[in-house]
């Protein structure tokens, strides 16, 4: 199957998982009216987003799959792209193992230094090459996920075990 097909497939099941939320989105009710945000704010947002998102996807895999050849429109041939490899290993298999890795990690070692690993590793993995730029970079998204969660909407993170878990109140 052409990928652009594999596109078009993609955005429709994001279209109709976007529009079955959003019908159930509108069944929130609040219990507290004078509010400005309510219940179904975040919701509403990222399901909204979600459908923005999928239409500029299905436009743009028209827009670039689309030829025109002597005034009649043809659909270009993707070449096959090979899958990128690591170690002989499929990258799609070296991501989902770091993910259950960190999910792991968060519990032992905490949100901090697992994020901070999970960041590096896997932009590294993925082709970045600066080390010290993506050192730096993982330890501010962390850093600013940690202000966000922790302090801005008062979620408590993982704090690991151990020594772990007494470094972890320095922070948060």
């Amino acid at each position: 199957m052409a990928s652009y097909k594999k596109d078009y497939i993609f955005y429709g099941i994001v279209i109709l998982f976007a529009i079955f939320f959003l019908s159930a989105t509108t069944q929130i009710h609040s219990a507290n009216t004078t509010a400005t945000l309510g219940p179904k704010f975040w919701p509403l947002i990222i399901l909204i987003m979600m459908l923005i998102f999928a239409f500029m996807g299905i436009i743009k895999t028209f827009i670039s799959h689309k030829r025109i050849v002597n005034g009649n429109v043809t659909w270009a041939e993707d070449p096959e792209d090979p899958e990128r490899k690591l170690f002989n290993i499929p990258l799609s298999l070296i991501s989902m193992s770091s993910i259950i890795l960190y999910a792991l990690g968060i519990f032992f070692i905490g949100f901090i230094l697992s994020t901070i690993i999970f960041l590096f590793v896997l932009t590294q993995v993925l082709g970045a090459k600066k080390k010290l730029l993506l050192l730096i970079l993982s330890i501010i998204i962390t850093g600013l996920c940690i202000a966000l969660f922790s302090h801005v909407l008062s979620v408590p993170l993982p704090r690991g075990i151990g020594i772990f878990r007494e470094l972890s109140f320095w922070f948060y």
